[in-house]
């Protein structure tokens, strides 16, 4: 036979008494904090998979925002090759429109000034920025201008003795691309340096030369002080050639550039739905209903009353029990 003393059932009643007012605090934190989570002895388990949604979302999250920003580069400088490749086609017109050999001097002059205009608008289509620094002249990103101009002479003209100075652009920045990690195994580059699309030239050694550049700006540099010297027609076949060159580059950066933003769309929308995802399980693991917990926290208190109550006429009626045992 067991005996029942005093310190045994107040210990009983002290435990239970203890055990409602956890649940009462606990409940009380849940719906003050919107978790029902919120301590690793509440849910080892849960917790595990709390830390670990978190740690995915952290890094799904900074993924996204290299993505963002990737797009965003990539973005920009497909509109910026489509702008270019426009004043460029402008270009080409004009020079095979200058190139009948019916023009007069007055002529010659006025698209030289056109010409020099669409120069113009490349090399500050070669210095687009995002957020301060240059997408086009790697990842020397604080350049302050993608081309350096070099004056030059040319001379020989189909055999002519003529001789024309124009400038050779040098492309000045690295040839090293930005580069984002999109994933855990993969980086992609958004833009292509200025040399890939609007061509180069190396900078001039010599005092003149008798060839015609390759790079697309110094042709253009070439066909306006032709045109500004009245010699255009005498070299306008490796003008109109060069120019076309130089369309033909543009449109293959174009391309690349496009596809890789098409790519970066299609990742940024998965990561959307991965973070959508997680944030669904997360919420399921951690987030606690708080109408239920409402109602379970009146329960409780319900129950903690009733039980003080109890105990407390228990106490009271246990001497009186104790001494009719006897």
């Amino acid at each position: 036979m067991i005996q029942i003393t005093d310190n045994m059932m107040y210990n009983n009643i002290n435990n239970e008494l203890l055990n409602q007012s956890t649940n009462i605090y606990n409940l009380q934190d849940q719906i003050s904090s919107g978790l029902q989570i919120n301590y690793p002895q509440d849910n080892p388990a849960g917790m595990v998979n709390v830390l670990s949604y978190k740690n995915s979302t952290a890094l799904v999250t900074q993924y996204n925002s290299n993505v963002s920003i990737a797009n965003s580069v990539g973005s920009l400088a497909s509109s910026t090759i489509s702008s270019a490749m426009t004043v460029v086609n402008q270009a080409s017109t004009l020079a095979i429109e200058m190139a009948n050999g019916t023009n007069t001097s007055a002529n010659n002059q006025a698209a030289a000034q056109q010409v020099g205009q669409i120069i113009n608008e490349l090399t500050q289509s070669a210095d687009t920025s995002y957020n301060g620094q240059n997408i086009f002249t790697g990842n020397n990103l604080n350049a302050p201008s993608a081309y350096t101009a070099t004056s030059y002479t040319i001379t020989g003209l189909n055999g002519t003795p003529s001789s024309v100075s124009y400038s050779v652009y040098t492309y000045a920045g690295t040839d090293t691309n930005q580069n984002y990690q999109i994933t855990q195994n993969e980086t992609v580059t958004p833009s292509l340096t200025a040399d890939a699309i609007f061509g180069n030239d190396p900078k001039p050694t010599g005092a003149s030369s008798n060839a015609v550049p390759s790079g697309l700006i110094s042709v253009l540099s070439l066909f306006q002080s032709e045109l500004n010297s009245n010699v255009y027609q005498q070299n306008s076949t490796a003008i109109i050639q060069g120019i076309q060159n130089g369309l033909d580059t543009m449109t293959a950066a174009q391309a690349n550039v496009g596809t890789l933003v098409q790519r970066l769309n299609e990742q940024q929308t998965s990561y959307q739905t991965v973070l959508s995802n997680i944030s669904q399980l997360l919420n399921q693991t951690q987030d606690v209903n708080v109408a239920q917990a409402m109602t379970s926290l009146t329960q409780a208190q319900d129950s903690y009353q009733a039980t003080l109550e109890a105990s407390s006429n228990i106490t009271s009626l246990t001497p009186m029990l104790l001494q009719y045992l006897k």
